[in-house]
């Protein structure tokens, strides 16, 4: 990783730090988290992709990147559109429109905040950026990145992770710390669907592996969903396991590539939002058909459950 790369990972690690989050952060998705859980409170029905998983993640990430001024609908549409831009390797025009129109959105709302940084400084990525002094471009870049990966990914993983528990019930009875019940769940569901299946890498230099010549500037496609799987790494890695060792997995990536936000999403999904709403709802269970949906990011379309009887 180039050394301006590396300074900027640093720099953004200010804020998405595991003491951060822990002193900063998750009291803030606690209390987010339960305002969504009171709306959801007065129904017996719902969607946990968009009526809990898509505010409580969307929530989280204004928090983080200091985008208050952007709502919750724009921060979900925001991150799709981007996704979608990044994936569109058929070059669709109406596909790449809306991705611009995304990115436009994205700069109008910093550019906002930035005038207004000095008057409440916190530890959001776009205060923590520009006290660093960064460049402007790079903070757009980089909030954007944050973005791009930080809206999806936990709302998928959040609603997909309740989804595989409610069709495993008998799992969460065989953890025996209740502390870690939460976090295990969704590090295996990460392992077993993979919310992000596939990131491209461009290949530096020629190279030989495995019978197969690869040439330095080609592009290749690195799959997180078959290493999460690999028979030779992991025992029965089709099936759930809760209790399953999984420091070998990759869902995070690894090295260089390893994801920044990696602690804020194991306090968001496994110490706050799984068990707020286990709590609240201790008796929900699936109601209807769960679609899943995509390869590069994959994660629950619709999860309808009944909440209450």
């Amino acid at each position: 990783m180039p050394t301006h790369q590396l300074a900027h990972y640093s720099q953004m690690n200010l804020s998405v730090s595991p003491r951060v989050v822990a002193q900063t952060w998750r009291a803030l998705f606690e209390a987010d988290t339960r305002k969504v859980l009171d709306g959801l409170s007065v129904r017996t029905h719902c969607d946990l992709v968009s009526d809990f998983a898509m505010p409580v993640s969307a929530n989280a990430l204004r928090r983080i990147t200091g985008l208050m001024n952007m709502n919750r609908e724009q921060i979900d549409a925001a991150s799709q559109g981007m996704i979608d831009g990044i994936s569109n390797y058929s070059g669709n025009e109406a596909v790449e429109a809306v991705c611009k129109k995304m990115t436009a959105l994205i700069d109008r709302c910093i550019d906002e905040k930035l005038k207004t940084i000095d008057e409440s400084p916190d530890m959001s990525l776009l205060n923590t950026l520009a006290q660093a002094g960064q460049p402007l471009d790079s903070i757009r870049a980089n909030i954007k990145l944050a973005i791009s990966g930080g809206q999806n990914e936990p709302r998928d993983a959040i609603a997909g992770t309740a989804w595989a528990v409610l069709n495993h019930p008998a799992a969460i009875e065989t953890v025996s710390d209740p502390d870690k019940i939460w976090r295990k769940a969704f590090e295996e569901f990460a392992r077993w669907i993979s919310p992000i299946g596939m990131s491209p890498r461009r290949i530096a230099k020629d190279f030989h592996w495995n019978g197969i010549n690869l040439e330095g500037g080609q592009r290749a496609f690195f799959m997180y969903g078959s290493g999460n799987r690999d028979e030779k790494v992991f025992d029965q890695p089709d099936s759930f396991d809760i209790n399953r060792n999984n420091n070998k997995s990759i869902s995070f990536g690894a090295g260089p590539h390893f994801c920044a936000g990696a602690s804020v999403s194991r306090c968001l999904i496994g110490d706050v939002a799984l068990p707020l709403l286990f709590a609240r709802f201790p008796a929900m269970r699936i109601d209807g058909d769960v679609k899943f949906g995509g390869w590069a990011f994959r994660g629950p379309l619709k999860v309808p459950v009944r909440l209450q009887e």
